[in-house]
Protein backbone atom coordinates (compact mmCIF):
# COMPACT_ATOMS: atom_id res chain seq x y z
CA UNK A 1 0.00 0.00 0.00
CA UNK A 2 1.29 3.35 -1.13
CA UNK A 3 0.40 6.50 0.33
CA UNK A 4 0.61 10.35 0.32
CA UNK A 5 -0.42 13.56 2.34
CA UNK A 6 -0.92 17.07 1.48
CA UNK A 7 -2.49 19.92 1.92
CA UNK A 8 -5.77 18.05 3.85
CA UNK A 9 -5.87 15.60 1.47
CA UNK A 10 -3.95 11.51 1.68
CA UNK A 11 -3.78 9.47 -1.74
CA UNK A 12 -3.69 5.66 -0.97
CA UNK A 13 -3.72 3.04 -3.18
CA UNK A 14 -4.52 -0.78 -2.16
CA UNK A 15 -3.25 -3.34 -5.38
CA UNK A 16 -4.50 -1.60 -8.07
CA UNK A 17 -7.72 0.36 -6.61
CA UNK A 18 -6.82 4.13 -5.47
CA UNK A 19 -8.49 6.41 -3.70
CA UNK A 20 -8.40 10.16 -1.43
CA UNK A 21 -9.57 10.93 2.08
CA UNK A 22 -9.88 14.84 3.05
CA UNK A 23 -8.73 15.63 6.61
CA UNK A 24 -11.34 17.72 8.21
CA UNK A 25 -11.38 19.54 11.24
CA UNK A 26 -8.07 20.43 14.07
CA UNK A 27 -5.10 19.48 13.18
CA UNK A 28 -4.23 17.93 16.90
CA UNK A 29 -0.10 17.04 16.40
CA UNK A 30 1.75 14.87 18.62
CA UNK A 31 5.57 14.49 18.89
CA UNK A 32 8.11 12.90 21.78
CA UNK A 33 10.41 15.26 23.39
CA UNK A 34 13.93 14.07 23.67
CA UNK A 35 15.17 13.13 27.62
CA UNK A 36 18.03 15.86 27.51
CA UNK A 37 15.22 18.05 26.24
CA UNK A 38 12.73 16.97 28.84
CA UNK A 39 15.58 17.65 31.60
CA UNK A 40 16.65 21.27 30.56
CA UNK A 41 12.41 22.08 30.74
CA UNK A 42 12.65 20.49 34.22
CA UNK A 43 15.15 22.93 35.32
CA UNK A 44 13.47 25.70 34.24
CA UNK A 45 10.48 24.61 35.37
CA UNK A 46 11.83 24.81 39.10
CA UNK A 47 12.75 28.27 38.46
CA UNK A 48 9.82 29.39 38.40
CA UNK A 49 8.20 31.56 41.39
CA UNK A 50 5.42 33.53 39.86
CA UNK A 51 1.71 31.88 40.09
CA UNK A 52 -0.15 31.80 37.27
CA UNK A 53 -3.11 30.48 38.31
CA UNK A 54 -6.12 32.96 37.82
CA UNK A 55 -5.49 33.19 34.58
CA UNK A 56 -6.19 29.49 33.99
CA UNK A 57 -8.99 27.41 33.84
CA UNK A 58 -7.24 24.36 36.14
CA UNK A 59 -8.77 23.15 39.06
CA UNK A 60 -4.93 23.36 40.45
CA UNK A 61 -3.17 24.85 43.55
CA UNK A 62 0.44 25.26 41.31
CA UNK A 63 0.24 26.50 37.84
CA UNK A 64 3.45 28.57 37.90
CA UNK A 65 4.63 30.43 35.11
CA UNK A 66 8.20 30.10 33.59
CA UNK A 67 10.55 31.63 31.46
CA UNK A 68 9.15 32.06 27.50
CA UNK A 69 12.51 32.67 26.20
CA UNK A 70 14.48 29.46 27.87
CA UNK A 71 11.28 27.01 27.03
CA UNK A 72 11.41 28.91 23.23
CA UNK A 73 14.60 27.37 23.04
CA UNK A 74 14.17 23.84 23.72
CA UNK A 75 11.05 23.36 21.67
CA UNK A 76 11.64 25.24 18.73
CA UNK A 77 13.51 22.24 16.64
CA UNK A 78 9.77 20.36 17.51
CA UNK A 79 8.07 23.40 16.11
CA UNK A 80 9.46 22.67 12.79
CA UNK A 81 7.96 19.47 12.64
CA UNK A 82 4.79 20.63 13.47
CA UNK A 83 5.10 22.98 10.43
CA UNK A 84 5.72 20.53 8.46
CA UNK A 85 2.37 19.03 10.09
CA UNK A 86 0.64 21.98 9.33
CA UNK A 87 1.58 22.22 6.02
CA UNK A 88 0.42 18.58 5.41
CA UNK A 89 -2.90 19.16 6.95
CA UNK A 90 -3.86 22.99 5.50
CA UNK A 91 -1.73 22.85 2.63
CA UNK A 92 -0.44 26.03 3.96
CA UNK A 93 3.40 26.88 5.07
CA UNK A 94 3.11 28.34 8.36
CA UNK A 95 6.08 31.24 8.22
CA UNK A 96 6.46 32.25 12.14
CA UNK A 97 4.86 31.72 15.37
CA UNK A 98 5.62 33.82 18.58
CA UNK A 99 4.87 32.58 22.24
CA UNK A 100 2.64 34.43 24.40
CA UNK A 101 3.19 32.48 27.97
CA UNK A 102 3.94 29.76 29.01
CA UNK A 103 3.15 27.88 32.74
CA UNK A 104 4.12 24.46 34.16
CA UNK A 105 1.15 22.83 35.98
CA UNK A 106 1.57 20.30 39.32
CA UNK A 107 -1.40 18.56 39.35
CA UNK A 108 -2.15 16.54 42.90
CA UNK A 109 -4.45 14.14 44.08
CA UNK A 110 -7.93 15.53 43.85
CA UNK A 111 -6.94 18.17 41.31
CA UNK A 112 -8.28 18.41 37.29
CA UNK A 113 -7.94 20.77 34.50
CA UNK A 114 -11.62 20.80 33.35
CA UNK A 115 -13.31 21.02 29.67
CA UNK A 116 -11.82 24.32 28.30
CA UNK A 117 -9.55 26.56 25.47
CA UNK A 118 -7.58 28.83 25.22
CA UNK A 119 -8.20 32.75 24.41
CA UNK A 120 -5.61 35.28 22.97
CA UNK A 121 -3.66 33.29 21.05
CA UNK A 122 -3.48 31.09 17.52
CA UNK A 123 -2.17 27.65 19.05
CA UNK A 124 -1.82 26.32 22.51
CA UNK A 125 0.06 23.09 23.34
CA UNK A 126 1.03 21.03 26.15
CA UNK A 127 4.01 18.74 27.27
CA UNK A 128 3.70 16.31 29.81
CA UNK A 129 7.21 16.57 32.15
CA UNK A 130 6.52 13.76 35.12
CA UNK A 131 3.95 10.68 34.93
CA UNK A 132 4.57 9.14 38.26
CA UNK A 133 3.95 5.29 38.60
CA UNK A 134 1.53 5.68 41.15
CA UNK A 135 -0.58 6.80 37.93
CA UNK A 136 0.34 4.86 35.72
CA UNK A 137 -1.33 1.93 37.91
CA UNK A 138 -3.92 3.73 38.86
CA UNK A 139 -4.98 3.92 34.95
CA UNK A 140 -4.02 -0.23 34.92
CA UNK A 141 -6.51 -0.80 37.17
CA UNK A 142 -8.92 1.62 36.01
CA UNK A 143 -12.48 -0.59 34.95
CA UNK A 144 -14.73 2.46 33.87
CA UNK A 145 -14.84 3.77 30.30
CA UNK A 146 -12.17 5.67 28.55
CA UNK A 147 -8.37 6.64 29.70
CA UNK A 148 -9.22 7.07 33.28
CA UNK A 149 -7.17 8.98 35.68
CA UNK A 150 -4.91 11.72 34.59
CA UNK A 151 -6.35 11.18 31.10
CA UNK A 152 -5.41 14.20 28.34
CA UNK A 153 -8.59 13.83 25.96
CA UNK A 154 -9.56 16.28 23.08
CA UNK A 155 -12.95 16.75 21.91
CA UNK A 156 -15.21 18.97 19.33
CA UNK A 157 -19.12 19.18 18.83
CA UNK A 158 -21.33 16.46 19.87
CA UNK A 159 -20.52 12.58 19.41
CA UNK A 160 -21.97 12.19 15.95
CA UNK A 161 -22.12 8.64 14.01
CA UNK A 162 -19.47 8.11 11.67
CA UNK A 163 -16.76 11.20 13.31
CA UNK A 164 -14.40 10.90 15.01
CA UNK A 165 -15.24 13.37 17.92
CA UNK A 166 -12.24 12.74 20.63
CA UNK A 167 -9.31 11.34 21.01
CA UNK A 168 -7.89 10.31 24.55
CA UNK A 169 -4.22 9.55 26.10
CA UNK A 170 -2.71 8.31 28.66
CA UNK A 171 0.43 10.66 28.19
CA UNK A 172 3.52 9.85 28.76
CA UNK A 173 6.59 12.29 30.02
CA UNK A 174 8.20 13.81 26.55
CA UNK A 175 4.61 13.46 25.08
CA UNK A 176 3.94 17.07 23.44
CA UNK A 177 0.94 18.08 21.74
CA UNK A 178 -0.09 21.03 19.59
CA UNK A 179 -3.59 22.15 18.74
CA UNK A 180 -5.82 25.31 17.56
CA UNK A 181 -6.72 27.72 20.35
CA UNK A 182 -10.28 26.56 20.14
CA UNK A 183 -10.11 22.83 20.46
CA UNK A 184 -11.45 21.83 23.93
CA UNK A 185 -9.15 19.53 26.14
CA UNK A 186 -9.17 18.38 29.74
CA UNK A 187 -7.04 16.27 32.27
CA UNK A 188 -8.85 14.38 34.43
CA UNK A 189 -8.47 13.65 38.32
CA UNK A 190 -6.23 11.10 40.02
CA UNK A 191 -6.24 9.78 43.33
CA UNK A 192 -2.62 8.96 44.15
CA UNK A 193 -1.04 11.16 46.17
CA UNK A 194 2.05 11.95 43.85
CA UNK A 195 2.53 14.69 41.17
CA UNK A 196 1.86 15.28 37.66
CA UNK A 197 3.55 18.35 35.81
CA UNK A 198 3.29 19.20 32.24
CA UNK A 199 4.07 22.42 30.64
CA UNK A 200 1.79 24.39 28.39
CA UNK A 201 2.20 27.09 26.40
CA UNK A 202 0.37 29.38 23.81
CA UNK A 203 1.61 30.75 20.85
CA UNK A 204 0.15 33.51 17.70
CA UNK A 205 0.94 33.17 14.32
CA UNK A 206 2.75 35.66 12.86
CA UNK A 207 2.70 35.52 9.49
CA UNK A 208 -0.68 35.50 6.92
CA UNK A 209 -3.25 33.99 9.43
CA UNK A 210 -6.06 32.81 6.53
CA UNK A 211 -8.09 31.47 8.95
CA UNK A 212 -8.74 35.29 10.61
CA UNK A 213 -10.69 37.49 8.38
CA UNK A 214 -8.50 41.32 8.50
CA UNK A 215 -10.38 44.54 7.48
CA UNK A 216 -8.74 46.35 4.77
CA UNK A 217 -10.39 50.09 4.13
CA UNK A 218 -13.25 49.09 6.08
CA UNK A 219 -14.16 46.23 4.56
CA UNK A 220 -13.82 42.20 6.11
CA UNK A 221 -11.49 40.38 4.02
CA UNK A 222 -10.32 36.96 4.35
Amino acid sequence: MEATTKGGESKEQVKELSFSMYHWGPLLFKTKVKKEDLEALKIICKESTENWSENLAGIIDDEMKIDSGKYTKIITPYLKAYKQAYFNWYGLELKAVEITAAWVNYMKSGESNPPHIHHNCHLSSTLITEMPDEIRQEQKDWKGTGEGPAALSFFMGNPQNFHTNSFAFQAEPGDFFIFPWNLTHSVSTFKSNVVRSSVAANFMIKDNNIFEKKKENGKDKA
